[in-house]
């Protein structure tokens, strides 16, 4: 019976320290589950704005990105027109060359000398015809 005894003080004991510690658990996982809620409570509404502010900003980046799009294909586009104006240029060139240099080629033969030699001629020939002329008027 004095084994019994002991045995059933024992468990007692054993009981008092589990409902102990039981307690401390308990309280342990109050505190953890209220800090929890505290931090989700502080925490959320922060985070939501934080969220729509990065939803604000991507919205402005796709339209940026977009404009940018829109920009380099302008570029694009020009590029293209001054690269076709450029062949243009050069086909105008090529097929005039001929013309332009004999066109040069007649201007260099040309006598300007005796060209201003020709005009003074026909000026002193005109002259006297144009002071006849006054006189009859």
């Amino acid at each position: 019976m004095e084994e019994q005894k002991e045995l059933l003080e024992q468990l007692i004991k054993n009981s008092k320290k589990q409902l102990f510690f039981s307690r401390i658990t308990c309280v342990s996982a109050f505190v953890l589950a209220l800090a929890f809620t505290v931090s989700l409570i502080i925490l959320v509404p922060k985070i939501v704005v934080t969220v729509n502010e990065a939803n604000g900003i991507i919205a402005k980046t796709t339209e940026t990105v977009d404009l940018a799009n829109t920009a380099i294909a302008s570029v694009t586009q020009m590029s293209d027109s001054i690269t076709d104006m450029g062949e243009n240029m050069d086909d105008f060139i090529t097929n005039n060359a001929t013309a332009v240099t004999e066109i040069m080629t007649k201007i260099e033969a040309v006598d300007f000398e005796g060209l201003n030699t020709a005009i003074k001629n026909l000026g002193d020939v005109i002259e006297p015809l144009a002071k006849f002329f006054r006189i009859m008027q």
